[in-house]
């Protein structure tokens, strides 16, 4: 039970950081000129929370949601938690990605 929790928290805090990036990406306005500076901006902001994103993680799973148990189950715990942080680092970046393609066209086409 533990260790699905650990899983649960990566999965739901990957997909609401990946909200909060398109959400920063649609609220950027595009800009005129020959040189706009706002594809950088969308994608700066990607990559920002894309690395707050691992940190995020692992501090919820272990501050909030660490299991009152002997030294064994927060040891597994643990594990758990340092794999779901891993996968929801790759699962943002690969979804991101995804959505990029998706969107290319948009303002969300401009993370990658």
């Amino acid at each position: 039970m533990e260790l699905t929790t650990a899983y649960v928290v990566s999965g739901i805090t990957t997909t609401t950081l990946l909200l909060v990036a398109a959400f920063i990406a649609t609220a950027i306005n595009y800009e005129g000129g020959a040189r706009p500076k706002d594809p950088a901006r969308r994608r700066t902001w990607f990559w920002v929370i894309a690395v707050l994103n691992p940190a995020i993680i692992y501090l919820l799973g272990y501050y909030l949601f660490m299991p009152e148990a002997n030294i064994m189950i927060v040891k597994r715990y643990v594990n758990a938690l340092s794999i779901g942080t891993a996968a929801g680092f790759v699962g943002y970046i690969a979804l991101g990605y995804i959505l990029s393609r998706i969107y290319r066209t948009g303002k969300i086409g401009h993370w990658f």
